[in-house]
């Protein structure tokens, strides 16, 4: 939780890229697959310190939990069917929007 200085921290623990490489297991895995599987995407996916986004980060407490949840997201929006990136776009924006979410 944030701090009274305004702060900001994650609400549960979370281990990124660096640390899981480092400790080595099933989490390093599933990222590693991950980062594979995204080779060759828009570099707006890319988080600019290297790590993964957060919104992947969070879900590093369940290594196969983070692995299922994104290879169904990867099929979805990167599969030969998938909406174009820009209409994705647009959809991501306006529902990020219609829920007050900062997207």
């Amino acid at each position: 939780m944030g701090s009274a200085t305004g702060d900001r921290e994650a609400w549960i623990p979370i281990t990124g890229v660096p640390a899981a490489m480092a400790q080595g297991g099933p989490l390093a895995a599933v990222y590693a697959g991950l980062r594979a599987a995204a080779a060759g995407r828009p570099a707006i996916y890319s988080a600019p310190t290297g790590d993964a986004p957060n919104i992947i980060r969070c879900h590093s407490l369940d290594p196969e939990g983070m692995r299922l949840a994104f290879t169904l997201s990867g099929a979805l929006h990167w599969s030969d069917g998938a909406l174009p990136w820009r209409l994705r776009e647009m959809v991501n924006t306006v529902t990020s929007r219609a829920n007050d979410c900062f997207y």
